[in-house]
């Protein structure tokens, strides 16, 4: 009996550790976090919020240069939606991406936030900014994406 009891707590406390509607209401609380500090205009806050990956392929002022790119081209975060999202765990890594239909001041855009890990180890390693207002660009200094692989 004390051998059931042990196992239904272990199995519970798995479960509860893989719960992906948790894992996405963590990055959707992340996502509004990283939308709130864009509108700000703050690119070194939206850095602090990346996790090491992203920082080990971009640097301060590669972001510094992508969110007045962005902000160039799109103005201010008005509204925003999920589209879609995944969510996989391989190896104990647990990757979530989440694809959100946004809409700027200046026009709509698909965004792609990607995150690894969970709960409070969960942190941004990409964000993909996708947008007709983006065509006819010469090639950016920096692109809109940084994800480590």
């Amino acid at each position: 009996m004390h051998i059931k009891t042990i196992f239904a707590a272990l199995f519970a406390l798995l479960l509860s550790a893989c719960n992906p509607m948790a894992q996405l209401d963590g990055a959707t609380d992340e996502i509004e976090q990283f939308h709130a500090t864009y509108n700000e205009g703050n690119s070194r806050a939206l850095y602090g919020q990346t996790g090491q990956e992203f920082r080990e392929v971009t640097t301060a002022q590669d972001m510094d240069a992508l969110v007045a790119h962005v902000t160039e081209r799109m103005g201010k975060m008005e509204s925003t939606s999920r589209q879609g999202f995944n969510i996989n765990t391989n190896n104990g890594l647990t990757t979530t991406v989440v694809t959100m239909n946004t809409v700027f001041e200046n026009g709509e855009a698909v965004e792609t936030f990607t995150f690894r890990g969970s709960g409070e180890d969960l942190r941004l390693v990409g964000w993909n900014v996708d947008s007709s207002n983006f065509q006819g660009d010469a090639e950016p200094e920096v692109q809109p994406e940084a994800v480590a692989d």
